[in-house]
Parts: structure tokens; sequence; C-alpha cells
């Protein structure tokens, strides 16, 4: 297990300096209403969530505990069961109304649908904005905001952040049969069949990425609604290959690397640094392999919401003493030792990020240089 947040301190602090770098904002009031497009990566920011009251990360605790009391909270998963979204979202849901006020039941839905942008916009506009639904969906959806994608109701910037659970690269695995033994020879030109969700996953947009910065010879299987339909999918041969974050990989397909020979192997890891794993000793990581600066610059874009991966948020009009009151709770099970426990023995990364730090994240990807957004929305046309 990796580092963790060491106690509700860091939330405070984190909540504190929020509010001293956001000046007053209005309140937006009702339900927002869905933007006609995202607006491009050089626009100016868009109004932060509504919080006149971002004084801190204090709260009323016994208005919230009444709020709460007997109610359910609903976890909205934009993916299938059984991939690392949903394994993520059971177990916070199992040990979050340890520390929600007033002890709600929590549960988890799912809500699969264009790669998880089904749930985002969902509880963005129609979903109940009172703290009784937390989204769940894919990281990656911050880069298709960036890109103008059609079809996007929410605004990354107003999506109250809770927190995120990994900082875990994507990796991409091929079954030891494939007759692929690096990804030099699929950059090459051996072919390399991959199984893929569809844009604005990194199960579709690492692969483009490294089709278009590596030259790699990858054709691409999309249409899955999630990597547990993927992992049947590439046991089934219907594909060879998969990318998705490591920390899901690793767990939900560990089979793969654990039988006897081993059923896979990762070709390569997303970033310019290989996690010191058992397997992925000997893995290069592809930023050391774009021959071009500005192949490196487009997998580091491509890389980069997976520093926020399996994040929660909650819609814009949620009140702030709620939101307040969730950050902490979640940030109180990630330091829960029967929930570390837990997450140990399912061998589920726990590397977690404030509320106010993935907002942070979501503010550099959205700064990034439009040139290489620009690139990034052609390739992934």
């Amino acid at each position: 297990m990796r580092g963790r947040w060491t106690g509700l301190g860091s939330v405070v602090l984190g909540a504190l300096l929020l509010a001293m770098a956001c000046g007053p904002r209005a309140s937006t009031g009702g339900s927002a209403p869905a933007p006609a497009a995202a607006p491009p990566a050089t626009a100016p920011a868009a109004a932060a969530p509504t919080a006149e009251a971002a004084a801190g990360a204090g709260f009323d605790e016994r208005a919230v505990a009444n709020f709460y009391r007997g109610k359910t909270i609903r976890i909205i998963v934009g993916f299938a069961p059984g991939g690392g979204f949903d394994t993520y979202g059971r177990l916070i849901a199992k040990y979050l109304p340890k520390y929600v006020p007033g002890r709600p039941t929590v549960i988890v839905e799912n809500v699969p649908g264009a790669a998880s942008m089904v749930a985002a916009n969902q509880v963005y506009k129609t979903m109940p904005k009172d703290g009784t639904v937390i989204a769940s969906f894919n990281e990656n959806l911050v880069l298709l905001y960036a890109q103008g994608k059609e079809g996007i109701e929410y605004d990354p910037r107003r999506y109250q952040w809770l927190g995120s659970m990994v900082n875990s690269p994507s990796a991409c695995a091929v079954r030891t049969d494939a007759g692929i033994n690096s990804i030099e020879e699929v950059m090459a030109g051996k072919q390399l069949v991959v199984a893929s969700e569809g844009p604005g996953t990194t199960t579709y947009d690492v692969p483009v990425a490294l089709q278009h910065a590596l030259g790699a010879n990858i054709k691409l299987v999309p249409g899955y609604d999630g990597t547990s339909r993927m992992r049947l999918a590439i046991d089934s041969r219907e594909a060879d290959s998969g990318c998705w974050t490591w920390d899901s990989m690793s767990v939900t397909a560990r089979q793969w690397f654990e039988s006897t020979p081993p059923v896979a192997k990762v070709l390569v890891v997303m970033g310019s640094r290989t996690p010191d794993h058992p397997w992925l000793q000997g893995v290069p990581a592809a930023e050391n392999l774009a021959p071009t600066q500005e192949g490196r610059q487009l997998l580091a874009l491509v890389n980069g919401p997976s520093q926020m991966s399996k994040p929660y948020a909650v819609a814009p009009e949620v009140p702030r003493d709620r939101v307040e009151a969730l950050r902490q709770a979640l940030a109180a099970v990630t330091n829960d030792p029967e929930f570390l426990a837990e997450a140990e023995k399912a061998k589920l990364d726990v590397v977690p990020l404030t509320g106010a730090e993935v907002e942070e994240k979501v503010r550099q990807i959205l700064d990034s240089p439009p040139a290489v957004v620009a690139k990034l929305k052609e390739i992934l046309k």
C-alpha cells in the first residue's frame, strides 16, 4: 500500500487554502443549465461551485446529521458491475456511513453508457442535488470537456470534487499467446488488437495516443461497456490486448499475471516512470519511447487524468456544508484501518487526493497548451 491521507488535517488545510485562493462568487441557485458546447481549453475558467460558505472546512454537524438521518446516499458508478470503478465504489459504500453525520445508508447504482458520460451528465443535470447523489465517473471526461466534445452537459470546474482514490498510470497488457513480446515490436509494425470502451476513456484514448506518439500499429475494437467486458473479450480471444489504469488492472485482471504460465503480460505503461511492481519489471514507460517533444506532451496530457483516478464528485448546487461533510467522510474512510486492511486484502491501491487537490488537477488539465489539446482532439475524432 502506498501513500495515504494521514488524517483529516490535510482536508481542513486544503479547504482553507482553497477558500483563500477563490474570491467571492455568485451562487448559481437551482439546476445548472447544460452548456451548448464545452468551451475550448483557452476559454476563461468557469465559475467554481456555489460556495459563499467556502470559509473553511467547518460545517454545522447537527444540521448535516438531521438532513442525512434516515436517508440513502447513492454512488452513481458510470460503468458496469465488476470493473475497477465499481469495485472501489462498493468498498467505499461499505464504510462511508460510519463517517457521514446522521449515518445514512450508502448504496452503489451502476449507470453505464458513453464511457460514463451518461452518469456524469445525469448527476450534473437531473439527479437530486441535495447531497444524496455522488458521481463516480471516468476521470478522462475532463479531457473530453477540454476538447469540446458533443454530448457533454457538465462543467468539470463546477462539479464539487470530494476526492479521488488512486494516482496510477494506465498500462497495456497483451495475451502471452498473441505473438507480441514487446511494445517495440508493435512500433515496428506488428499489429496489436486492443479492446476498448469509447472515446473519453483510458481504454480508448491511451492506445490512440500510443498510435500517434509512438507510431504503434494498434487496431482498436471499441464498444465494450466496462473493463470487465473487455477482460472477457480478451479471455475469449476477441482481442489481444487492453489498456486501463494499472491499479484496476492489477486487481481485476490479476489472474492473468498470477497464473502459471501467465495469461498476459504488460507491454507499456503511461508516464515517464515505471511503477515498482513485480509484474512491471522491465516494462518501458511510454513517454521515454516517444521520438518527439510533441509526442511526449501528447502522452503526458493523456496521462494527466490518471493522477486523479477514481474521483468522486457532487453537483454544483449541493449545499457547501454537506459537501464538506462528505469530503471529510471520504478522507476518514481512506484513513480507516479496517477499510485499508480490506483494500489491501483485495489488492486495491489507495493513494488518495483531497477534493481541493482534485480541483487543482482539473484546472491543470483544462489549462494545458492549446496546441497539444488541439492535437489530441484531432486524433480522437
